[in-house]
C-alpha cells in the first residue's frame, strides 16, 4: 500500500483551513478566539528494547529472546500549545514538545549456554557494558478540529492534521573484557525526522465559572508518512485543569504522556573466537524499541 505524501496531506489540510476560515470567520466573535499555553514539562522516560531471534550452525538451531529496560531521571523541558477558533465548531489546534536527556546506563552482562548450539560447548560470558547516551525527541503538530458535540459546558472535537517529529539517539559505549573477548568501545549517532498525517481528538468540560478540564489525544502510524522506515506508531494523551485568574490570563496544571514504539527485522552472522573449530552462525529476528515519556506540567494561559 503506497504511503500518502506528507506534502499533499499538508496542502490538503491548509486548503481546508483557509476555505473554512473564509466562509465562517465573520460569524465568530473575537472573544477567546486565540488561546496560548506555555508550560514547564517535567517528564520521566523509559527506553525499552525487546526482541527474539534464531541462531543456527547450519544443521541445529536455537531460539533466544531479550528484554532490557533503561530509565532516565526527570528534567524540566518546554511545552507549548495553541488554539485558534475559526467558528463555533471549528478550530486549529497546535502542540509542541522538546524532550532531551543525557544519561548513563550500565549492563551487568550474562552467561549464554552455547551447548544448545555447539554439542559440548562451554558457557559463554556476555560482557557487561557502560553506555553514555542522549535521547532527544522534538514534536510539533497542527490539527484541524470540528466539534461533533457542543453544549454550553461540554465540547468533543475530532480532527485531522500533520505532525512533524525528530528523533535522535547518541551513544558512546564500552564493554569489559572476558576470557574470550577483549574490551571494546563504539559510538552511535542515529537521527531521523519527517512528517506524517495524524488523528486528533479533544474533550473540554467547564464544571464552573473560570474552571475548565481538558483531555486530548493524538495517534499516527509511521507508515502514513516519511518519518521512519521502521514499523511503529506514536500515541499521545494529555489531561489539563485550568483556572482563569482574570478574563485574559490563567494558570493550568496537568499530566502529559506520549509513546513511540518501533519494530524492525535484523539479521547477521556471528563467528566463533579464534581457536574454536565451529561456525559461522547466521542469526536473525525482530527487535522492538519503546520510548515512553510521561510527567506533570504546569504553566500560564493567555486568551484573546
Amino acid at each position: 500500500m503506497p504511503r500518502p505524501a506528507p506534502r499533499f496531506a499538508a496542502a490538503l489540510l491548509s486548503t481546508a483551513i483557509l476555505a473554512t476560515f473564509a466562509t465562517s470567520a465573520q460569524a465568530q466573535s473575537g472573544e477567546d478566539r486565540f488561546v496560548l499555553r506555555l508550560s514547564a514539562f517535567n517528564p520521566d522516560a523509559d527506553l525499552r528494547f525487546s526482541g527474539d531471534g534464531t541462531v543456527t550452525d547450519g544443521s541445529d538451531s536455537a531460539t533466544f529472546d531479550f528484554d532490557q529496560k533503561f530509565k532516565s531521571g526527570r528534567e524540566l523541558r518546554p511545552r507549548g500549545s495553541a488554539g485558534f477558533r475559526i467558528s463555533d465548531r471549528q478550530a486549529i489546534v497546535g502542540n509542541y514538545y522538546d524532550y532531551r536527556r543525557d544519561e548513563t546506563w550500565n549492563y551487568g552482562g550474562t552467561v549464554l549456554d552455547s551447548g544448545t548450539i555447539i554439542p559440548g560447548g562451554e558457557p559463554i560470558e556476555i560482557p557487561g557494558a557502560r553506555i553514555d547516551g542522549r535521547i532527544a525527541f522534538n514534536l510539533a503538530s497542527l490539527n484541524y478540529e470540528y466539534a461533533v458535540v457542543q453544549t454550553e459546558n461540554f465540547e468533543w472535537g475530532l480532527g485531522l492534521g500533520v505532525t512533524w517529529a525528530e528523533l535522535e539517539i547518541r551513544a558512546d559505549g564500552e564493554s569489559v573484557g572476558t576470557n574470550l573477548l577483549d574490551p571494546q568501545s563504539d559510538s552511535v549517532n542515529w537521527k531521523r525526522d519527517g512528517f506524517s498525517p495524524g488523528l486528533h481528538t479533544r474533550l473540554t468540560w467547564k464544571p464552573a465559572e473560570r474552571w475548565s478540564v481538558g483531555l486530548e489525544a493524538q495517534y499516527l502510524d509511521t507508515r502514513w508518512g516519511d518519518f521512519l522506515d521502521e514499523r511503529g506508531h506514536f500515541e499521545r494523551g494529555g489531561l489539563i485543569v485550568e483556572y482563569m485568574v482574570s478574563e485574559r490570563v490563567g494558570i493550568h496544571a496537568g499530566y502529559d504522556w506520549f509513546r513511540l514504539k518501533l519494530s524492525d527485522d535484523y539479521r547477521g552472522t556471528a563467528r566463533a573466537p579464534d581457536g574454536m573449530d565451529a561456525g559461522p552462525f547466521p542469526y536473525g529476528g525482530k527487535v522492538t524499541g519503546d520510548l515512553n515519556v510521561h510527567g506533570p506540567m504546569a504553566g500560564v494561559t493567555f486568551r484573546f
